[in-house]
């Protein structure tokens, strides 16, 4: 705007400033009459008024990662090209000189770090790390469990924590080199598989970074650490419970969902969370025999039918029955006792950690053993039965690899309830239903 032949430039004060800068605007003189001059120095003088305001809004002296934000847009926006005439320089290193000013006055105040973080950012066309993981974090989180966006969260933040003491701020900053250090240093007494789980949501991240055109590389590829052998953890491994294990538990676990809940891992092979999402409406009879539905999992492969063999079919009508006629079980769950929980809000979840204390009371205490040990349970009683391999995989919901079996047929023909029959347990199980 021109006042008496003099161009100023006018920045609109946000609302919630306007109290405290006492003005709807900030009018600033230019100090010259010059058209040409004026619209040289606005882009200057906008970015001081703009990071003025964003220091008054923090109740601050304005930190100089704000203000290099500030000054990098109109850096990145300044013409690089056309040279003028009067000044021998270009608009943007116009902008650079203005900059180093500005860097100057933070020296004084903050210290030489907290300026050459000014004018690294300012000058610099790459992102700030921590403004593309908060762009990023939310929209992983569209395609992703609770569980795992809050252990993004918490590794990036870890990351994040690292590198800005290392006063590592821009995605450019983060070379394979750094990421190495930050491997070996932030790990150093860390078991492998967590180290790598960390690495793998930075290796998210900036996979999502290459995608947006933000980087050329990620610097996390490569950093996994290598993971012991089974033949050397192989205590370490999860197994399928004893004989003696399982008469315990069978006797033991008394009361609902518990007692029912293992029956059913134990002769369905299900997961847990497959079993806790049952509602009376899963269990269906067809030709004469029960089976369980289940309508969704963890992969493709989980969505079957799963045929109930005979020792625990008089307790599935029962829990069908007790479905139907429980107060308050309006969705008709199969346990409508379970009360959900954790960060995706899963029904297993509460379920899972009451089994594990009510395992170790009984004295099944050890780490190789867990609910989902039941599994494999089943796949050994049906090799035990000598039911193929690929009609057991259609009984427990896994993966049929091969091309035949896995990608032609989906054993749409196959018997499963006379091969769930088949299964042989240990001794004394089957007396013990």
């Amino acid at each position: 705007m021109q006042r008496r032949q003099t161009w100023y430039v006018r920045v609109t004060v946000p609302p919630r400033l306007r109290e405290a800068v006492g003005n709807t605007h900030v009018v600033r003189s230019l100090k010259t009459r010059d058209l040409a001059e004026a619209q040289r120095l606005r882009l200057v003088a906008v970015a001081q008024i703009k990071a003025e305001l964003d220091a008054i809004g923090k109740g601050e002296d304005g930190s100089a990662v704000a203000a290099a934000l500030i000054w990098r847009d109109v850096w990145i926006n300044s013409d690089a090209s056309a040279q003028d005439n009067d000044h021998g320089h270009t608009e943007q290193q116009g902008i650079e000189i203005a900059i180093e000013s500005h860097a100057e006055k933070i020296e004084k105040a903050q210290g030489i770090e907290a300026a050459k973080d000014f004018y690294k950012i300012a000058t610099s066309n790459s992102p700030l790390l921590s403004e593309t993981r908060d762009l990023w974090l939310p929209e992983a989180s569209r395609t992703i469990t609770k569980q795992t966006a809050r252990q993004y969260d918490s590794d990036t933040s870890r990351f994040l924590e690292w590198a800005t003491k290392k006063r590592v701020l821009l995605v450019s900053d983060v070379t394979k080199r750094l990421a190495g250090s930050y491997v070996s240093e932030a790990f150093p007494d860390v078991a492998a598989k967590t180290a790598n789980r960390h690495i793998s949501s930075l290796s998210m991240w900036w996979r999502w970074l290459e995608q947006k055109g933000m980087t050329d590389a990620n610097p996390w590829q490569g950093q996994v650490l290598r993971v012991r052998g089974k033949r050397a953890n192989r205590e370490d491994n999860r197994r399928a419970y004893n004989a003696d294990e399982i008469k315990t538990l069978l006797s033991g676990l008394k009361k609902r969902p518990l007692d029912a809940l293992f029956r059913l891992g134990l002769f369905t092979g299900a997961r847990l969370d497959e079993l806790c999402s049952l509602q009376a409406g899963d269990v269906v009879e067809r030709e004469g025999s029960w089976w369980l539905s289940i309508t969704e999992g963890k992969t493709e492969n989980a969505v079957r039918m799963i045929p109930v063999h005979s020792a625990i079919e008089p307790l599935v009508v029962t829990l069908k029955q007790e479905a139907a006629s429980a107060k308050g079980n309006a969705d008709g769950w199969l346990f409508p006792d379970i009360t959900p929980g954790g960060p995706d809000n899963k029904r297993s979840w509460n379920v899972s950690k009451k089994f594990t204390r009510e395992r170790r009371k009984l004295g099944v205490d050890t780490p190789q053993t867990v609910f989902h040990s039941t599994r494999k349970n089943l796949l050994e009683a049906l090799e035990a039965g000598e039911v193929p391999l690929s009609t057991a995989k259609l009984i427990v919901g896994h993966e049929r690899g091969d091309i035949a079996f896995g990608g032609y047929s989906k054993g749409t023909y196959v018997d499963l309830k006379s091969a769930i029959e088949r299964a042989v347990f240990p001794p004394g199980i089957m007396e013990s239903m």
